[in-house]
């Protein structure tokens, strides 16, 4: 709203475990909050949509700002999804080493499934959230090149989960990208730089001209966005992430 500009952002995270709860999200529900209280891990509730995520050192976030006048594809979650997933899975082809596909899915490249990025059929790799306006749209996605087995012990098995999940713990049910990608694919660039020049390379190709900005440019939207109060939900507001933690204050069962 800030900024009339399409922005493609590639942010690698260097943080500990943080939990990011989507808008509508209840993390008394999605949380096991005696561990996330007992390690005091951040809970932030993201302005989007889509489930809960664990990220940190590890894992990309991807960030997809659109007019929709000048998108591929109509302004609709499914049709975003379609498109943003294709662009995705053309960005992987080359670099992902093709295993044979597990729970029945496609094959071993990356795909759309549901509302999840998957490896190997059933593998997820990518989480998506979503945020429509009246002219623009965002979509952004936290792909895990890695991440500590332990952090996914935070969440709990959600009640309103993708089918093809069924009841699978994460365990197995996520799995990492780096692993997964080809042994030159790394050597001179980090898996953020990865993900940008192949994001670059496809926006280029299909309806987009790409231009590499300084990373000041998009903070100084950032910071202009934070510093500006709006009443779209007719009380004053601003761009600012508030811990969960304060907000869900955890009571250990009685005994």
């Amino acid at each position: 709203r800030h900024d009339a500009r399409n922005w493609c952002l590639v942010n690698a995270l260097d943080a500990p475990a943080t939990v990011v709860v989507g808008l509508n999200g209840k993390p008394k529900r999605l949380l096991d909050e005696a561990l996330v209280h007992r390690d005091r891990v951040p809970v932030l509730r993201r302005f989007s949509g889509g489930g809960t995520v664990v990220v940190g050192r590890g894992t990309v976030v991807a960030t997809l700002i659109a007019n929709k006048a000048d998108a591929p594809c109509e302004p609709f979650p499914r049709s975003i999804m379609r498109t943003t997933g294709a662009w995705y899975a053309r960005v992987f082809d080359d670099v992902l080493v093709h295993r044979e596909a597990a729970n029945g899915g496609g094959g071993g490249g990356l795909e759309l499934r549901e509302h999840d990025y998957v490896v190997e059929g059933g593998l997820k790799v990518g989480g998506n959230a979503q945020t429509i306006t009246r002219d623009r749209w965002l979509h952004h996605t936290s792909f895990l090149f890695d991440y500590d087995d332990a952090s996914m012990d935070y969440l709990t098995l959600p009640e309103n989960r993708p089918e093809y999940r069924e009841d699978r713990p994460h365990a197995a049910f996520i799995t990492r990208l780096a692993p997964r990608l080809r042994s030159d694919t790394l050597r001179d660039r980090d898996a953020a730089a990865l993900l940008a020049d192949g994001l670059a390379r496809v926006l280029d190709d299909d309806a987009f001209v790409v231009e590499e900005v300084d990373p000041s440019e998009a903070l100084h939207v950032l910071e202009t966005a934070r510093a500006t109060p709006t009443t779209a939900t007719g009380r004053p507001w601003r761009a600012t992430s508030r811990p969960l933690l304060e907000e869900y204050p955890y009571e250990p069962p009685s005994t």
